[in-house]
């Protein structure tokens, strides 16, 4: 984008997609416009993937040693989203680092941030996730991925102050009346 996303213009974005004042589970909103152009718009992406499994190749081609992983929120939420395990990050071992980028559907903006999982027990794990700006070891595949996304998708990164802009009017997910903030609903109610 050459002009800086405003949080105004966003909120206008999103009033287009999530009916204000009507929650999920009232039978009014599966007919609202504005479900049905969000649910229109998340089939669409479903059905064409391409360019986001092009993406996914180009990140496994050029980010050597890692481990990509797709995850299939596009069939909920307006976001496409990919985990990218660090080299020396073995999944189910007592440590797991990964870089985790979205990349919405509504505008050209993405978010990035980086998990660090701790295994406490044998079924139970910590989770520590970290924003901008990133612990050292994660800044080489940070950097790599977003410029991979900003190449692929013209995409924007949103700061933390835009995407804790709250909705209060909106119910997104799981998340009710008064929690929604504008990341929930450019990415999900859920940053898995």
């Amino acid at each position: 984008m050459s002009q800086p996303v405003t949080a105004e213009a966003l909120l206008r974005l999103v009033y287009r997609y999530y009916p204000a004042g009507i929650d999920g589970y009232d039978p009014r909103y599966a007919a609202t416009e504005e479900t049905k152009r969000l649910e229109a718009l998340r089939r669409g992406a479903v059905a064409d993937q391409r360019s986001w499994k092009s993406f996914l190749e180009r990140i496994r081609k050029e980010m050597p040693g890692t481990h990509v992983w797709d995850y299939p929120n596009i069939l909920y939420d307006p976001a496409y989203s990919v985990r990218v395990a660090l080299p020396d990050s073995i999944v189910n071992a007592s440590e797991e680092k990964e870089v985790v980028l979205m990349v919405c559907i509504l505008a050209p903006v993405h978010i990035l941030y980086a998990d660090h999982h701790k295994r406490v027990h044998e079924r139970l794990r910590e989770t520590i996730t970290h924003q901008p700006p990133l612990p050292a070891e994660f800044q080489p595949f940070a950097e790599r991925l977003e410029a991979l996304a900003i190449e692929a998708f013209g995409t924007t990164r949103l700061p933390e102050d835009v995407l804790s802009t709250p909705v209060p009017d909106l119910q997104v997910g799981n998340l009710w009346f008064g929690k929604v903030t504008l990341a929930d609903c450019l990415f999900g109610d859920h940053r898995w």
